[in-house]
């Protein structure tokens, strides 16, 4: 999970849920990008930092992470972000 690149989070526009609560860790945000449809959550208390999600919530590798929080949004929907989205932290375990 990364730090958020403040100057390319800002090009993105975001739309933001609660998306569960935990007293420890607090809210877990989801922010979706309304142009790309790029995807992203991160707790509010405890700084875990931010990381990519595919559309069902789940951890995508952290190279996916790293590269969508360094770019600039790409304003529209991409065929390299949909093979991204398969490519979830966890299935290197399965």
């Amino acid at each position: 999970m990364q730090t958020i690149e403040r100057s390319s989070w800002a090009t993105h526009d975001f739309k933001v849920k609660m998306l569960e609560w935990s007293a420890f860790r607090g809210s877990r945000l989801g922010y979706t990008c309304r142009r790309c449809g790029r995807a992203f959550c991160q707790f509010t208390v405890l700084n875990q930092g931010t990381w990519a999600v595919d559309g069902e919530g789940r951890a995508l590798e952290g190279a996916v992470t790293d590269r969508w929080l360094s770019e600039d949004c790409p304003r529209h929907h991409s065929p390299a972000d949909h093979d991204d989205r398969k490519r979830r932290r966890d299935s290197a375990a399965q």
